[in-house]
């Protein structure tokens, strides 16, 4: 009865000395005089909140309206700097970490990976997107486009929710090229990829889930934490877990043909990173490699990659692939469709450059000014993945004109959606779909480098940026040869999603362009 009655007054005291502790942290903010919405929760801050309807960039913009261009909040238990002020945006996006602990993480990707281990990867997979890479990259794409177009040929004059079948177009795209698939699988029953990936960037709310909601609120204990939350994560189904249980016999069975010769004629990024794997040798200066600074340039960067790594790229490649380019398709779709001038003038520019859809290359998309232009417009609108729009500062710094002052440790993130609809950068017409505004003759003085940010900003700008826009344009200039997309009862758009900001559905109607008109 002693020793039970002796740990009571220990465990109340270990209880209010780790509550203190977090509500100490939860004050954070408040001590540097930083205005922000108050934390729910000690342990969560405002995750809540920030979750909220499913659509946590536009509570950042809410939050804007109230607080001012900078504020503070606490994502789980990060202190994260909200922000719209493109100057302090300018210095900030110099930093080259996202709010990741990746360090001892085996498989971490070119996204989540800092340091010379960022470098490295960076370094291998930038010829990945070349210009040659492209252009060899463009017969695969133009089969799967022509396979969405049959698909299209057979739902004119009705409803059609186009967004699902842009969603099958860049998953069958992005496997082809990537990972080696190589037949399209259009037609041939769903491909077993595309529900998980929906599930993937479509999650409940973090503070809905009890794991997620308890790691989320330690952080700065990652580097103890983290290994149980996978041991525990890889007890549960998840779309993660089965992506990669799918992803990871793909690259080994790859792995082992490549080193017995039979790997056939793949030139996909598989067999890029195969042809970086790394030996024994390698694999050793690459382990100490990861907690080498950015900074200490004069190190050689191994050109290497591990088989983790190989699996961490193809799955990130996998995933943006997918999501980005397919969301970036079907928003262009509503816009057209909603603003039938802008349409119009589309259609026109590509008949006058491309006589027929076997016109349509990689050279001569490059040429279409009001195509880019749509496409521009429409990410303004509707930016792609801008809560990943963020850098955690690796060393106490001051930014901006301001002279704001970011610690260590602490989250800056960019306010984008608060940023492409700012009034004094686009006009008072900001709501509106005008393509013209990114025509340069137009502007009297160039706009600030930080007012356009879709792909996000500095060294680590999306990397597949031109992948995607190719894919798209290309998309597009098939689709509108053959087709006008019309708008219809069921048109609207709703936004939705924690992890991509994306419509439930783009609903419209296909109508058959005519010959007279095709010519």
């Amino acid at each position: 009865m002693l020793p039970l009655m002796a740990l009571l007054p220990l465990s109340l005291f270990v209880s209010v000395a780790v509550y203190y502790y977090f509500w100490n942290r939860s004050q954070y903010f408040k001590r540097r005089g930083i205005p922000g919405p108050s934390p729910s929760s000690v342990f969560t801050g405002n995750l809540k909140e920030l979750q909220k309807d499913n659509a946590p960039p536009l509570r950042l913009v809410e939050w804007e309206k109230k607080y001012g261009e900078t504020y503070g909040f606490y994502e789980g238990g990060l202190r994260t700097i909200v922000t719209s002020d493109l100057d302090i945006l300018h210095d900030v996006f110099i930093f080259v970490s996202t709010p990741t602990d990746p360090d001892k993480d085996p498989r971490v990707d070119v996204f989540h990976a800092r340091g010379l281990r960022w470098k490295r990867l960076r370094t291998i997979t930038n010829p990945t997107f070349s210009a040659s890479k492209l252009k060899a990259m463009e017969p695969t794409i133009q089969d799967s486009i022509r396979a969405l177009m049959h698909q299209f040929e057979q739902k004119v004059d009705e409803p059609l929710d186009v967004y699902l079948l842009y969603q099958e177009l860049t998953l069958d795209v992005i496997e082809r090229t990537a990972l080696g698939k190589k037949e399209t699988q259009f037609g041939q029953g769903p491909n077993p990829f595309i529900d998980l990936l929906r599930k993937l960037f479509n999650p409940p709310p973090i503070t809905d889930r009890a794991i997620p909601s308890f790691f989320a609120s330690i952080p700065e204990f990652a580097a103890f934490t983290r290994y149980i939350f996978k041991a525990l994560m890889l007890m549960h189904d998840s779309p993660f877990k089965a992506i990669l249980t799918r992803l990871e016999p793909v690259v080994h069975s790859r792995r082992q043909a490549h080193a017995n010769g039979t790997d056939g004629d793949h030139k996909d990024f598989i067999d890029l990173f195969l042809n970086a794997e790394a030996d024994e040798g390698d694999m050793k200066r690459m382990v100490e490699e990861r907690y080498q600074d950015i900074d200490r340039k004069h190190l050689k960067v191994d050109k290497k990659l591990t088989v983790p790594e190989i699996v961490g790229q193809c799955f990130v490649f996998l995933l943006a692939g997918y999501e980005t380019t397919s969301t970036t398709l079907a928003y262009l779709s509503y816009h057209l469709a909603v603003n039938e001038d802008a349409q119009n003038k589309l259609i026109a520019e590509i008949d006058d450059f491309i006589p027929t859809e076997d016109d349509i290359t990689y050279e001569s998309v490059q040429n279409l000014t009001y195509l880019d232009w749509c496409l521009k417009e429409s990410l303004r609108m509707n930016p792609l993945a801008s809560i990943a729009n963020a850098r955690v500062c690796m060393k106490a710094c001051t930014v901006g004109e301001q002279k704001l002052q970011v610690e260590e440790s602490v989250v800056v993130q960019a306010n984008v959606w608060s940023i492409h609809y700012n009034k004094k950068i686009w006009g008072e017409d900001a709501d509106s779909f005008r393509p013209e505004r990114f025509d340069p003759e137009t502007l009297s003085e160039p706009r600030h480098p930080m007012a356009w940010q879709p792909f996000g900003a500095g060294p680590r700008i999306c990397i597949g940026m031109r992948f995607a826009l190719l894919e798209a344009k290309m998309t597009m200039c098939h689709l509108l040869k053959r087709f006008r997309i019309q708008k219809c009862d069921k048109t609207s758009l709703v936004r939705t999603g924690n992890a991509n900001l994306c419509p439930t559905d783009v609903t419209v109607i296909l109508k058959k362009r005519t010959s007279i008109e095709s010519d």
